[in-house]
């Protein structure tokens, strides 16, 4: 794959504006960035498309099931998600995975880390549902 130079160049501000150094993606066009040990989001280009997706697996619902009402109410509008729509894999168990696409065309790399910032945290927030360890509440519904 052929990965836009444009591209490469706001992902490599991304990694200095983090302290990374040199961040790029890879020849698939992908790299993967893991935050307190605990949440590990993907980036993924799509030059068909000129978007970045940020993605994250949460994993296996604890609660089996019984969530996936949350999940729906959680991407009416994008609301409870800040604009990522929530899914499920096809994995058996199903895993629950996050997504964001973004047009970066117009991006600066403080842009992009703002952005990321924001994916973050409702990767966390969501992952806590997930995982059992957040009540399921207004919050997400």
């Amino acid at each position: 794959m052929t990965i836009d130079p444009v591209l490469q160049l706001l992902i490599g501000e991304l990694g200095e504006r983090m302290g990374l150094g040199a961040l790029a993606l890879d020849g698939d066009g992908t790299c993967a960035l893991r935050f307190d040990g605990r949440s590990t989001v993907n980036l993924q280009s799509r030059p068909n498309e000129d978007a970045l997706w940020l993605y994250a697996d949460l994993g296996v619902p604890k609660s089996g099931p019984e969530l996936y009402v949350d999940l729906l109410r959680g991407n009416l509008f994008w609301r409870a998600t800040l604009g990522a729509t929530l899914s499920l894999s096809g994995d058996e168990p199903p895993h629950v995975v996050i997504a964001l696409p973004i047009a970066w065309r117009a991006l600066t790399g403080a842009q992009l880390a703002a952005r990321l910032e924001t994916f973050i945290n409702t990767v966390e927030d969501w992952s806590e549902l997930v995982n059992g360890s957040a009540d399921r509440s207004e919050e997400h519904t």
